[in-house]
């Protein structure tokens, strides 16, 4: 069980330095391209290289036994993908993390309000800490952020509604399948998107080598996730993923002179020390 452990741990590094890069490709890109664009590119590559994945690889599945679950997981996910793009191209990389990782506490309102999950004083407590921390972190510093923030925001509670799904998802389906599926039917999902805003460019020769980079760590965080995930309990796992926050606020500064706020610090730390706490509960009940 603890070598078990030990290699989530590693496939959750591997998630962490992942995800960082990608959101630092999504802020370069940026530059130049829309967030409906960035991921029309990631979709577009993702299947080519999952296809090769498939034809090389021995035993590896593309086929799904819940069509209708996928669609759904999909839109929920796009929407998402969609709003966690824009804000990376807008708002600080930490405040964006921060809001990302308000997750659990929808998902938790989630199960109690559509799946008839039971409550108990541990949740109770969870969710009234963690939506303080978010309230925390929605204060604004100026008068023209609290819109993307709440754009980012309703992020969060997209990929709580997709995980759902996910979960059901990986009884029948292997992690190959999920995301082929994830790429060819967000794909035209995102160029429709593209197409309502006005602005789709093909002109990609220049940023390509950075685009590869982004379509292959994409893949490679959710590869390293899931990984994770199949290893070890989540309460064990979910706590290391909070690694995140400082690397990505220490990135930020680096590259982007941001500068980490008073609230995003509080704010977080209350949804951090939420967590955690419940999770190390809900291990200690089972």
């Amino acid at each position: 069980m603890q070598n078990k452990n030990f290699i989530s741990i590693l496939w959750m590094i591997g998630f962490i330095i992942n995800i960082t890069i990608m959101a630092l490709c999504i802020r370069e890109l940026s530059n130049k391209y829309s967030s409906f664009e960035i991921q029309n590119f990631r979709n577009f590559f993702s299947i080519f290289i999952i296809i090769f994945i498939y034809l090389f690889k021995k035993n590896a599945e593309l086929n799904t036994k819940q069509v209708k679950n996928n669609f759904i997981r999909n839109i929920f996910h796009f929407i998402g993908q969609s709003c966690w793009t824009w804000g990376l191209t807008i708002l600080p990389l930490a405040l964006v993390f921060s809001l990302e990782f308000t997750m659990p506490i929808w998902a938790a309102i989630i199960a109690l309000l559509f799946l008839k999950e039971k409550i108990n004083f541990n949740k109770i407590l969870f969710l009234i800490i963690g939506l303080c921390g978010t309230f925390i972190i929605l204060l604004p510093d100026t008068n023209n952020v609290s819109f993307y923030n709440i754009i980012v925001l309703f992020s969060a509670i997209s990929y709580a509604a997709a995980h759902s799904f996910t979960k059901k998802l990986t009884e029948t389906d292997s992690i190959l399948s999920i995301l082929f599926f994830m790429s060819v039917i967000q794909l035209p999902l995102s160029i429709f998107g593209s197409l309502i805003i006005g602005k789709i460019n093909f002109y990609i020769f220049n940023e390509l080598p950075l685009i590869i980079f982004l379509t292959i760590t994409s893949l490679f965080a959710h590869l390293s996730l899931s990984s994770a995930l199949k290893n070890s309990d989540a309460s064990f796992i979910l706590p290391v993923d909070y690694i995140r926050l400082p690397l990505i606020a220490f990135v930020g500064w680096y590259y982007y002179d941001e500068i980490m706020t008073y609230n995003v610090i509080i704010g977080s730390s209350l949804i951090i020390f939420g967590t955690i706490i419940f999770l190390r509960k809900d291990l200690n009940n089972r």
